[in-house]
């Protein structure tokens, strides 16, 4: 009995030790996402079409406002 307890054991470590580094990882991909501002996929596709719009001449750069 004991072995089988251990192999229980090792497996449920196992399977915490993985989930402590997807949790780490997750936890310091959006701490860079937040100090950085990074773009994701969805975010640089819109940016880009944004920018085509506005070199083309269909939408015109908001100049109305002021920087504080």
């Amino acid at each position: 009995m004991p072995e089988r307890f251990g192999d229980i054991l090792t497996m449920v470590m196992g399977a915490l030790a993985v989930g402590y580094v997807v949790y780490e990882i997750e936890r310091r991909r959006r701490k860079l996402h937040e100090v950085w501002d990074v773009l994701d996929v969805e975010d640089a596709v819109l940016t880009e079409k944004l920018e085509e719009m506005v070199e083309s001449g269909e939408l015109q750069p908001y100049t109305g406002a002021t920087l504080a």
